[in-house]
């Protein structure tokens, strides 16, 4: 029994190391053979080895192989890390800027321009050109300011009381009056002179008897021919004790505003003891010429405190507490215009005989 047990035991050992071989010689066949697996070698290029000395600094190569060893070993070290900013900033130092280069580069083409052209006939052109230049601008600056000094007088045509304006019509007049507060206590309506008096002949000639009646019949005439004007008008502004009057032109030049005056009693002062009224007429007379001086600028007459371009041109007068505002030219074109019709009238057959 012994034997057999034996015998069957090898004959099991044999089959099973068979069976093993078999199986490796398969995966080889399949997969090939495996690589064995060691130490990674310090040649390789995959993984960085620093090979250093301990005596020596790092060097400036990482990767390196066996054979350059030595030569790593030998080469310079590093420079220090404090040495390194020191050197930048001599680099910035050393280096210039882009405008110095461009003004060195205008330096030395403007100094080789003027080596060529030196006791030549281009030069002696160019300085009678310039000098010709400078003498032209003066003449320019000369004529300037004489021209200024001509032409220095004022506009009085832009001038302004209370926001009131030369030329205006009574409706924009009276709503920038109101607007500062003023309040219109008086209107005057006129009908010019020989227009009243054509309209008093025709009333008469047809049986109007009587001061009242005739006067209706020729404002009733007038109306309806559109004769009738705002002549003159007054706002008052009571808080403050300004008072400001306007005259305007007949409807032949459409009713304009060609006279304008100011006035304020603040100046007058009359109440209190004899050094207060004179301190109180004192500031407030220097309050107003302030206002006047900030507002219309200093007069171009000062003897007369006048503004104006003279001649019959619109002006300003001043004195203290009152203002003159006024355009004679204005004026002076409604009168032409009204002269012109009352000729057309006398020319028209009066007779027939």
């Amino acid at each position: 029994m012994m034997k057999k047990f034996v015998i069957c035991a090898a004959v099991l050992c044999c089959v099973w190391g068979l069976n093993t071989a078999s199986a490796n010689d398969i995966d080889n066949m399949l997969f090939g053979s495996a690589k064995k697996i060691t130490a990674a070698p310090k040649d390789n290029p995959l993984i960085p080895h620093l090979v250093t000395d301990d005596a020596a600094p790092p060097t400036k190569k990482l990767l390196i192989k066996k054979q350059d060893t030595k030569q790593a070993v030998e080469e310079e070290p590093l420079p220090e890390v404090s040495a390194l900013p020191r050197a930048k900033q001599k680099n910035k130092k050393e280096q210039k800027s882009l405008t110095d280069k461009i003004k060195q580069v205008e330096n030395k083409a403007e100094e080789e321009k003027d080596s060529i052209l030196k006791d030549t006939w281009v030069e002696k052109l160019s300085s009678s050109i310039k000098s010709k230049k400078e003498s032209d601008k003066a003449e320019s600056l000369e004529s300037l300011t004489r021209n200024a000094k001509k032409s220095g007088r004022s506009n009085a045509s832009v001038f302004d009381i209370s926001g009131v304006m030369l030329r205006m019509s009574m409706n924009q007049a009276e709503s920038m009056l109101l607007k500062r507060g003023y309040k219109m206590v008086a209107k005057k309506f006129e009908i010019p002179n020989f227009i009243r008096w054509r309209y008093e002949e025709q009333c008469r000639n047809s049986g109007v008897i009587g001061y009242e009646r005739l006067n209706n019949c020729v404002v009733k005439a007038a109306q309806a021919n559109n004769h009738q004007y705002a002549e003159t008008a007054k706002f008052v502004k009571y808080d403050s004790q300004e008072e400001i009057n306007i005259w305007l032109t007949s409807n032949f030049t459409n009713n304009k505003v060609y006279k304008i005056t100011y006035s304020t009693g603040i100046t007058n002062v009359n109440r209190g003891s004899g050094q207060k009224i004179q301190y109180l007429h004192n500031i407030k007379t220097f309050e107003f010429w302030k206002r006047i001086n900030q507002k219309y600028g200093t007069p171009d007459n000062k003897t007369e405190i006048l503004w104006g371009l003279g001649g019959n041109k619109p002006y300003m007068k001043a004195v203290t507490g009152k203002l003159l505002l006024e355009d004679p030219m204005l004026r002076e074109l409604d009168y032409t215009r009204m002269s012109r019709e009352d000729a057309r009238f006398i020319n028209t057959n009066m007779y027939n005989f």
